[in-house]
């Protein structure tokens, strides 16, 4: 076996433990911890606006350290924090405490579950990255869909303090042989990654990555990179949609199947991750992403146009599903073949930053729009306008992309070449 195949099983294994377990399986203890504590659901839910924060302050630092100290620390070192973290939230009785290990959890996570994957993906992998990728993300929904009902049935039988303790030893058991005995950040040859022989050096806009890529101090001065920027962020805005579907559904008429809109959207997120990274290998980022943007504004024209049809805002919740999984597999992709493996990790982690932000923002949105109009048609149509937004965005992006890799390529053969700065 090609040892990049290992790395994309502890990256599997990563997924599902970290952000599969711990932060999907969160949400599933707050009404046991609100009806035992008495907590107001503002004042407690603030612990998830602090751990995004936290999160995001963290994730520059992570990107910059993840090439310079080993992968097995940093990702043992920050599952065990946030193992412990969230471990500890069993025996709290104050909402200062979520607080506090809200805060560390968000550092811990930014080091151990969100970076790591995509970085050690895109250096083992030169060939079938696309498909490589959308499988362990896929396995963040896989291990959210298995941890969800497992949880609750651990909260019925021993209740929700002892629950958290054993979702985290579930986490670090599925997270930490791997990170000790396999994670790497990079072979020790590149041309040891999987593909490498087959796959040569051509510009960005093919999908292929190149031998070095931009610095992150160019990049981020680029016009380039404020579009991936700005695509990162209104797809992270659009996605954010999800959370409401419920309530979208009491507002047409459907609220006997609001329940089960989220359920249909999880399930085609885990497809559509599978098919986005193979699509990604075969028509390359770019147009992948394209493809998925058409998906993402197809499925909020359907919930604008269903009038309460059952069967439409189905479909649509199907279609909404795909346009979730863009986030975690197609941004990677995107910022790799736009800027080269020379600063990724850096690079990515200021994509991500955007991601974070507008995504926490972007519930809030949809909910002062419909304050504002009394319905949801106004948050569905600016789900449209940036879906159409993005596509622009991306075609305008990849194409300064591709002038910045060639001005690159001419810089690394002595050849001094200047590229508008942004």
């Amino acid at each position: 076996m090609h040892p990049a195949w290992l790395i994309l099983i502890a990256c599997c294994f990563l997924q599902a433990g970290g952000m599969g377990t711990i932060n999907n399986a969160a949400g599933i203890m707050v009404p046991a911890v609100l009806g035992d504590l008495q907590f107001s659901q503002g004042s407690f839910m603030l612990y998830f606006t602090i751990q995004g924060l936290c999160m995001t302050a963290a994730l520059p630092v992570a990107g910059k350290l993840l090439p310079k100290v080993s992968m097995r620390v940093l990702v043992s070192v920050g599952m065990v924090a946030a193992a412990l973290a969230f471990a500890s939230m069993g025996q709290f009785n104050a909402v200062w405490q979520w607080y506090v290990a809200g805060a560390v959890l968000g550092v811990a996570a930014a080091f151990a579950f969100l970076l790591p994957a995509p970085v050690m993906i895109g250096n083992w992998f030169k060939k079938k990255a696309g498909l490589a990728m959308g499988i362990a993300m896929a396995c963040s929904g896989i291990g959210g869909a298995v941890m969800n009902p497992l949880g609750g049935a651990l909260i019925q039988s021993l209740g929700w303090r002892p629950t958290y303790a054993v979702l985290a030893l579930i986490a670090a058991v599925l997270v930490l042989p791997f990170s000790l005995l396999v994670m790497k950040f990079k072979p020790a040859d590149p041309r040891d990654a999987y593909g490498a022989d087959e796959v040569e050096d051509t510009p960005a806009s093919s999908g292929a990555e190149t031998a070095s890529g931009v610095s992150a101090a160019r990049a981020v001065r680029s016009l380039a990179f404020a579009c991936v920027f700005l695509v990162a962020g209104f797809l992270s805005l659009e996605s954010a949609f999800l959370q409401l579907m419920p309530t979208y559904a009491g507002t047409v008429g459907l609220a006997a199947v609001a329940a089960f809109l989220p359920s249909i959207a999880m399930i085609s997120n885990i497809v559509g991750k599978l098919v986005l990274g193979w699509l990604a290998d075969a028509v390359g980022p770019r147009n992948a992403t394209l493809c998925g943007f058409g998906v993402g504004v197809t499925a909020f024209a359907l919930f604008l146009a269903s009038n309460g049809n059952v069967g439409m805002v189905m479909v649509a919740a199907a279609l909404f599903g795909v346009l979730t999984a863009m986030v975690t597999v197609n941004v990677p992709l995107l910022v790799r073949s736009a800027f080269g493996s020379k600063d990724y990790g850096t690079l990515f982690s200021y994509v991500s930053i955007g991601t974070s932000l507008v995504g926490s923002l972007g519930i809030s949105v949809y909910g002062f729009l419909f304050d504002r109009f009394g319905s949801y048609d106004p948050g569905l149509m600016l789900g449209i306008g940036t879906g159409v937004a993005s596509a622009a965005l991306l075609l305008v992006g990849m194409a300064a992309a591709k002038r910045l890799m060639g001005a690159a390529h001419v810089r690394s053969g002595a050849v001094q070449a200047e590229e508008p700065a942004f």
